[in-house]
């Protein structure tokens, strides 16, 4: 069975990991800062939670002032903005290109707006230049939340916003299994982050080292056959895979969140990230990519899916989340196919708050209800596409048509991904 969704982590990136735990000598997270190419200026932190945590420490915003994010985010950013005592606004999404208008955010901005924080969901890619354009204007701080989207460092690419959020935690590109680096406009605000973030307790090395053992054994059972065998044993033993995986890959599971996430990442942490950052060249995404249009492709061609985020200026399909009409049919299909899908995540929508006269996200709530995100990386190939998109198709009830060919794509995809394994 193909797991949802493998490690962006080598067996030497763990190898590596282990020696440095064994390693004398402090390193400061500033280490990985210092190889960060951006215009702006860098700052490194455990995770974007922690981050994001900080920046508002940093800006001290009075309370119930309002922030207007991104319909569909990670609880964890809800209940920070909460702890500060400040009010999430939500702003609806395009289901198409995944980005709020500009023109709907600015129809929620009230004396109480401080901040707009964007999310870049699914590995798509939003244009800022309205939303940025529309900030400036009403002298709101612009934050980008990068944390699904990273593709390689910014270098320039887009570095309109006022900070910019990329996180390196267990399931994201070029995974550390921590870490998060932000880019940040004003040099002041940099600063008293790292202020900020220096007084926090480091976590310890053999925590690190624990953490290094964990997905080792979770990397091991995400091969086709181990994963089958895993699954199958799980089952004997009377549970849940799916709740242990979830739960096993939370970046911060326990009771006291804000204990947890205010930490200074170890030594070991630092070392392994600015490694992976170092040797980061992004050739796998570019397959990822071109399988992604390819398994689009074939899914609206002959069913008329919707895939959330297609239409986005760029999107190498971190993970793939299409659409369908009967979400739960169509996974217990695919996991019988040997496709393990998986339904909403760890994503939440954003409500309304109380007595704030703005429209609820339908379009968020469509997205997390009808989405089935399905597995999509390499070693997958073509051929494993069509199996896939068939997979859907016969899965999905209120579908008729299966897909009779691929040789559309071939063309577009690299030889070595044209032939399954």
């Amino acid at each position: 069975m193909w797991a949802r969704k493998r490690f962006d982590l080598s067996w030497l990136d763990i190898g590596y990991g282990m020696i440095q735990c064994a390693r004398i000598g402090s390193v400061d997270p500033s280490f990985v800062s210092q190889g960060w190419k951006d215009s702006r200026h860098a700052f490194s932190c455990l995770s974007v939670r922690t981050g994001f945590d900080l920046l508002l420490q940093a800006l001290a915003l009075p309370r119930g002032s309002e922030i207007i994010v991104s319909a569909l985010t990670i609880e964890g950013m809800l209940t920070i903005i909460e702890e500060h005592g400040l009010v999430a606004v939500p702003v609806d999404l395009d289901i198409d290109t995944l980005a709020p208008k500009a023109e709907q955010i600015e129809s929620l901005i009230t004396d109480k707006t401080k901040l707009v924080l964007v999310a870049h969901l699914f590995g798509s890619t939003i244009d800022l230049e309205a939303i940025a354009g529309l900030a400036q204007r009403h002298q709101l701080l612009l934050i980008e939340d990068c944390a699904q989207q990273f593709d390689g460092m910014p270098e320039g690419k887009q570095d309109i916003a006022d900070v910019s959020m990329y996180s390196f935690g267990p399931i994201k590109t070029a995974t550390a299994l921590g870490g998060a680096v932000f880019s940040v406009a004003r040099k002041e605000l940099a600063d008293q982050l790292t202020q900020l973030e220096s007084q926090y307790p480091k976590r310890s090395r053999s925590f690190f080292f624990r953490r290094l053992l964990k997905y080792s054994f979770l990397k091991f059972i995400s091969y086709k056959l181990s994963f089958a065998c895993f699954i199958g044993c799980v089952k004997l033993c009377g549970k849940d895979y799916n709740k242990l995986l979830k739960k096993s890959t939370r970046g911060f599971s326990g009771n006291d969140f804000f204990r947890l996430i205010r930490r200074r990442p170890s030594s070991p942490l630092v070392v392994l990230l600015a490694r992976k950052l170092k040797r980061f060249n992004g050739k796998a995404l570019e397959g990822q990519r071109k399988l992604g249009n390819c398994l689009a492709e074939m899914l609206q061609n002959d069913a008329d899916y919707q895939i959330a985020g297609l239409q986005a200026p760029a999107n190498h399909f971190w993970v793939f989340p299409v659409l369908v009409g009967d979400p739960e049919s169509v996974e217990l299909h695919l996991r019988v196919m040997g496709f393990d899908a998986d339904r909403r995540g760890s994503m939440v929508v954003v409500q309304p708050p109380s007595g704030r006269d703005c429209p609820a996200p339908e379009n968020a709530r469509v997205i997390l209800d009808q989405a089935v995100f399905l597995p999509l990386y390499y070693p997958m190939t073509l051929g494993t596409m069509d199996k896939l998109a068939r997979a859907v198709i016969e899965g999905d009830p209120t579908q008729k048509s299966v897909p009779t060919q691929v040789d559309a794509c071939v063309r577009s995809v690299p030889e070595s991904l044209a032939q399954d394994t």
